[in-house]
């Protein structure tokens, strides 16, 4: 049961009638758990006010600085990630912010966030890459 790893989301009504619930890989779990924190603003989860993202926490600010607080997400999102997924060693993290231009809603400006993790797998020592992107100011993402 220690190897066991389950796709998210749990499907509780299926394990309470004792059918088998979905498994995945560790890879596939490792992903998921770092999407999960990614996406979390800071709070939500109520038994635990420190699990979730800094990303929220600035959605519709102005930001003056872009290098500094590039470098402020960066390390808080690092720190996050190696807080809350003890099962992957980072060897590599990076973080880009870039002003698109939405054509579709008038031409309104958004920031993109494009996140990429590079490490390893402690238990089996196999290599991880990770990256998604995440559009702020309105809220929304893309994998």
């Amino acid at each position: 049961m220690v190897d066991t790893y389950y796709q998210i989301p749990l499907k509780l009504g299926e394990m309470i009638h004792q059918q088998e619930h979905e498994k995945c890989s560790l890879s596939k779990s490792v992903a998921t758990m770092l999407h999960l924190v990614l996406i979390t603003n800071l709070g939500e989860c109520k038994f635990d006010e420190g699990f979730g993202c800094e990303i929220w926490e600035h959605d519709f600010e102005n930001i003056a600085n872009i290098q500094l607080y590039k470098e402020k997400l960066r390390k808080s999102i690092k720190q996050t990630i190696e807080k809350y997924e003890p099962r992957l060693n980072i060897t590599r993290f990076d973080i880009q912010i870039e002003q698109i231009e939405n054509r579709v809603n008038n031409r309104r400006t958004k920031s993109r966030i494009s996140l990429y993790v590079k490490g390893t797998l402690i238990k089996t020592n196999e290599v991880f890459t990770y990256s998604e992107q995440f559009f702020i100011g309105p809220l929304s993402y893309m994998l």
